[in-house]
């Protein structure tokens, strides 16, 4: 493959950045910051305005729903600078459920959620973890049960994230008990005021808020299971495949790594620069390093969608090298800054805004969303080099 952008391809950085440039400062990373994943907040939600104002709501999406659809380069550039600039990203619901509708969807239904998609009525929450299936999602538990012209659900869902937030779930369930447990799930649609939905707060270590959700009785109408009965598994595969451009960015990590090196840039230990200390300088030189070698193997997952294979390998190779890479980082950050790099930004003694401890704090979170690292080098073993299957 080769790694120079087209002309095509600058092009369209370069308008990337220019929006960038227009919608982006400070205080929008700031808000960000400190908002966590607790809603957005009016900087978010004006530049998500602004977003579908120019038209990239459905940047990946075919032409015939509407979108531009951008090549898998062209998403994962404006992935790596939306990202690397700490603005909020395009919505899940927008980048992962809405193209699986248009795959499975019927034409009833097509028509039914992609316009209110389109106009931000909704936003998904991904329920696709339980208490006892996460990595093993087939061994998901949550029923349903058609009664009439209703499913019935009851179960619950774990790690549930911004379900405080979103109108509706992206629900797996079973629906077929004796099929074989791959064969038995299907992907349903739950509106989050439904009666029976229930949602419990959960705060993990970086401060970000996740969830329990609690489905008792809850009845939907028979239309809001999507696509075929009893290949749910498939279709939360295919969803989580739209997110593989985004699983891989080391987009966050390299805006954070920015602060850390601008603070060595002005930082006086004992009366001399810590930027001249040759320590000092090579440990940042090494990940400066990684981080460009991260961006190439998020690169070569783009390109390898856009020769029409599936980057199954690629880009579970990104996923932990920039995961672990994060940590890296942080670890690094934390050791040269001292106590005043492992404060909070609301600290007035912080370095570099308290990036390095916030990154320190959620680069294990990392590790684990969206596939163990554990998982993906399995992935890495039999997809990528054919080894036997454990």
């Amino acid at each position: 493959m080769d790694y120079e952008l087209s002309a095509r391809e600058r092009a369209w950085r370069d308008e990337v950045l220019e929006f960038i440039a227009e919608h982006v400062d400070e205080e929008l990373a700031a808000e960000s910051r400190s908002r966590g994943n607790e809603g957005r907040g009016p900087r978010a939600q004006r530049f998500l305005q602004a977003l579908k104002d120019r038209g990239w709501w459905g940047l990946a999406w075919p032409e015939e729903f509407g979108g531009l659809g951008k090549t898998a380069i062209e998403q994962w550039i404006f992935i790596d600078e939306i990202e690397t600039a700490g603005a909020p990203m395009l919505p899940l619901t927008v980048t992962s459920v809405a193209p699986t509708i248009m795959r499975i969807g019927s034409e009833v239904q097509k028509r039914e959620w992609l316009p209110r998609i389109t106009a931000g009525e909704i936003d998904f929450a991904l329920g696709y973890s339980e208490p006892e299936a996460g990595t093993d999602l087939a061994s998901l538990r949550t029923r349903a049960v058609l009664d009439g012209d209703e499913w019935v659900i009851n179960g619950q869902k774990m790690w549930n994230t911004m379900a405080h937030t979103a109108t509706h779930n992206w629900l797996a369930v079973r629906t077929e008990p004796e099929a074989p447990k791959h064969k038995g799930i299907s992907m349903m649609i739950v509106p989050m005021d439904a009666p029976g939905v229930s949602v419990q707060g959960i705060w993990v270590w970086p401060g970000l808020r996740t969830n329990a959700l609690f489905l008792d009785n809850v009845r939907v109408p028979r239309d809001h299971l999507i696509g075929e009965r009893g290949m749910g598994f498939y279709y939360a595969a295919m969803a989580l495949n739209f997110e593989r451009l985004s699983i891989g960015s080391i987009g966050m990590a390299r805006r954070h790594f920015r602060a850390f090196v601008a603070t060595v840039r002005e930082r006086v230990v004992d009366g001399r620069p810590l930027r001249e200390d040759p320590w000092v300088r090579e440990r940042l030189a090494r990940l400066q390093v990684e981080i460009d070698a991260a961006r190439m193997l998020g690169f070569e997952t783009a390109w390898t969608l856009d020769q029409g294979r599936m980057p199954a390998a690629e880009s579970s190779m990104a996923k932990i090298y920039v995961s672990e890479l994060s940590q890296r980082i942080a670890d690094t950050g934390c050791e040269i800054l001292g106590l005043n790099g492992q404060l909070h930004a609301e600290d007035p003694g912080a370095l570099a805004s308290g990036r390095m401890q916030w990154l320190y704090r959620i680069a294990p979170m990392l590790a684990f969303g969206g596939g163990t690292n554990e998982v993906q080098r399995d992935i890495i073993g039999f997809m990528g080099y054919g080894l036997p299957r454990k």
